[in-house]
């Protein structure tokens, strides 16, 4: 019984080191160039078509690429829309346990996309003051059924200090939701205004949270479990 705790134990700490998250980033060329390179996972919504591109946002857990803002809605909300099916996509990106996402001091959780349970839901862009649009609105929706729905300052929700050297922007929870596989989300980010510069985006991550069972073995640990065994 013991040597299968000491098996669980050791799997999950394996785990915490394994890449985990699914990050669509609106660009995927590899550069901050100018040209865009859209990834499958994203796209524009209501009668936006295009939007500006600008610089990269240099977060943690990102590629090079360029950033977009604006767009060219006019009887909608600039909109840009990005999809996730936990199972169809699984995770894309290496964050290591205990990577530090925010200025606040929040962590990757370092479990492995892809499966159902309860998920962050992150959005990053280039740090600015000068988003002209009001408050962002991000909606997680599946279907017809709404999982969050959040208004985000961009211009207040940025990285005063870098978290390290090359890295300008952090990451800003959205939110939480229960996510099932199979099941396809969509994550829909719209300007409050069709400003200049209405609204910005970089990338979008999701991410699981471990369960409440995993955790209590974590704070248990091995070497609790070493001196049982003894």
């Amino acid at each position: 019984m013991l040597d299968s705790r000491l098996s669980v134990v050791a799997s999950f700490l394996f785990a915490a080191s394994a890449q985990a998250a699914f990050v669509i980033q609106v660009d995927t060329d590899g550069a901050d160039d100018g040209p865009v390179t859209y990834p499958a996972n994203f796209s524009f919504g209501g009668d936006t078509t295009t939007a500006a591109s600008s610089t990269d946002a240099g977060t943690v857990g990102t590629q090079p690429g360029d950033s977009l803002f604006g767009g060219d809605g006019v009887n909608q909300p600039d909109t840009y829309v990005y999809t996730y099916e936990p199972g169809l996509d699984g995770d894309n990106t290496p964050l290591l346990a205990g990577t530090i996402l925010t200025d606040e001091g929040d962590t990757a959780t370092g479990v492995t996309a892809g499966g159902s349970g309860l998920y962050n839901v992150w959005a990053t862009w280039p740090r600015t003051s000068n988003v002209s649009g009001g408050d962002v609105r991000y909606t997680l929706t599946a279907g017809l059924t709404t999982l969050f729905d959040v208004l985000i300052d961009q211009n207040a929700e940025n990285l005063p200090d870098a978290l390290e050297p090359g890295k300008d922007a952090e990451w800003v929870l959205l939110g939480q939701a229960d996510l099932e596989a199979g099941t396809a989300y969509r994550l829909t980010q719209q300007a409050g205004l069709n400003t200049f510069v209405s609204m910005r985006a970089f990338a979008v991550m999701f991410e699981p949270v471990p369960e409440p069972s995993v955790l209590a073995l974590s704070a248990l640990g091995l070497p609790a479990l070493l001196r049982r065994r003894r």
